[in-house]
């Protein structure tokens, strides 16, 4: 199954409700689902470019080590930001992620969906897949967690979405977080010019 099917397959949540939770489950993305599912993709593009590292920087050892360091670093950093688990027991959803931890009551939990995006590398199109969460936050406004797929197990995002009964009426919870969002997003652009502009103004007056 392809990320694309899975989508196709779960689109009509997009625009439900979440009626019920049938059972507890625990769904991880893991760097072990990556390599299990790209293994000779991942062990061809290391070979391709440590031969390409040794071949350009042979001759310069000092380089070379930065280089490998540097690339362990970014492999790092995308294992630290594409792993969480989101447990569901105990009519709450935990999710865990970056040493971060958010518990919604199943009351408050207002839909899950797979949320598709298309961006290009140089002339092709490519599909970007993420898990959209939302929930209503404590001040009462829908808020939302946008989760990478990257590191998880196809069949585990779908038995995990199966655990969920929705409505058929269609919800406009969707549109409520956009707004929410919108509304945060204008906030800090806000602030931040007003930042900007208190410098600028101290700068002149003191000149």
């Amino acid at each position: 199954m392809k990320w694309n099917e899975i989508y196709e397959k779960n689109k009509c949540r997009k625009s439900r409700e979440i009626e019920a939770v049938k059972k507890d489950i625990i769904l991880k993305a893991k760097l072990k689902n990556f390599i299990n599912e790209y293994s000779k993709f991942i062990y061809i593009t290391l070979l391709i470019i440590s031969v390409l590292l040794i071949i350009s920087f042979y001759s310069n050892i000092k380089a070379l080590i930065t280089t490998f360091l540097m690339l362990i670093i970014i492999v790092l950093c995308t294992i630290y930001f594409n792993t969480f688990t989101i447990i569901c027991k105990n009519n709450k959803m935990i999710v865990k992620q970056n040493n971060q931890k958010l518990q919604i009551d199943y009351s408050n939990l207002k839909n899950i969906y797979i949320e598709k995006k298309q961006s290009r590398i140089f002339l092709k199109k490519i599909n970007d897949f993420s898990l959209m969460i939302l929930y209503k936050a404590s001040n009462n406004n829908i808020s939302n967690i946008q989760l990478p797929t990257l590191f998880l197990n196809k069949k585990d995002i779908q038995r995990f979405l199966d655990i969920f009964e929705i409505k058929q009426v269609k919800s406009n919870n969707m549109a409520k977080a956009q707004k929410y969002q919108l509304r945060r997003l204008l906030i800090k652009a806000g602030l931040f010019i007003f930042v900007w502009v208190v410098i600028i103004i101290t700068i002149v007056l003191n000149k």
